[in-house]
């Protein structure tokens, strides 16, 4: 199996005034089990420069990113998830992923404005986020990036719900490393679960851009990554 099953670039989506650039911007599950051989193969395809890595500490301090690290690649640790939710101990999650999603939104959004920091910064790119299956809190970091840009909802969820092709994959992968894979309610990808966070944006913040710039990002950084992410028709 290869070390990296949910990895995906951002760009060609639609957006008002143009389309996602391509090669700048890519989403990942855990880059932690790739060898010296993946890293340079990693680096050659797509020219990788950081990586934003968006899991807890315990889970950093489980499986961390040396080698990405040894080939000269900035690994930016940025958990994504305020303390206050309390991580998994289960299988499984005892509310709806919507939900849960709607907490780490309502409860994350300095986390989520340290994250965008880096992603706005267009010398920063060729950038990948990544967490442990690259569904969660990738899928939000992606969300708010990508309406933040103004790529529409649909596209949005078609993005996220991509992450059901490679579910098989990505149990196994968790099964290999801990000999257990997560519960079906925490691993799925259904297109409606994202759009109730979208809407969660919208409805309390008016969008991604408000959800930003409430918790301090300043309109100038928003510039930055329209500019440094959107190629213009």
């Amino acid at each position: 199996m290869p070390p990296y099953v949910n990895f995906r670039d951002l760009g060609g989506a639609p957006t008002p005034d143009g389309r996602v650039r391509s090669g700048r911007l890519f989403r990942s599950d855990s880059l932690a089990a790739c060898d010296r051989a993946d890293v340079e193969a990693l680096i050659a395809s797509h020219g990788v420069r950081t990586v934003i890595d968006l899991r807890r500490e315990h889970e950093v301090l489980a499986t961390p990113m040396h080698r990405l690290e040894e080939a000269g690649v900035r690994v930016d640790h940025r958990s994504l998830i305020d303390p206050s939710v309390r991580a998994l101990t289960g299988r499984d999650i005892d509310t709806t992923l919507a939900e849960r999603y709607q907490s780490i939104l309502a409860s994350s959004g300095d986390q989520f404005v340290s994250v965008i920091r880096i992603i706005a910064d267009g010398s920063n790119h060729p950038l990948v986020f990544q967490c442990a299956a690259g569904k969660d809190r990738t899928g939000l970091v992606a969300a708010v990036v990508f309406q933040v840009l103004g790529v529409d909802d649909a596209t949005i969820c078609a993005d996220y719900a991509k992450t059901a092709e490679v579910i098989d994959l990505i149990l196994a992968k968790f099964a290999g490393r801990t000999g257990v894979a997560p519960g079906p309610r925490i691993m799925s990808a259904d297109a409606e679960t994202m759009q109730v966070a979208l809407d969660w944006l919208r409805v309390q913040h008016g969008g991604a851009a408000g959800y930003l710039t409430t918790h301090g990002l300043t309109s100038d950084e928003l510039e930055a990554m329209r500019v440094s992410l959107v190629e213009r028709s």
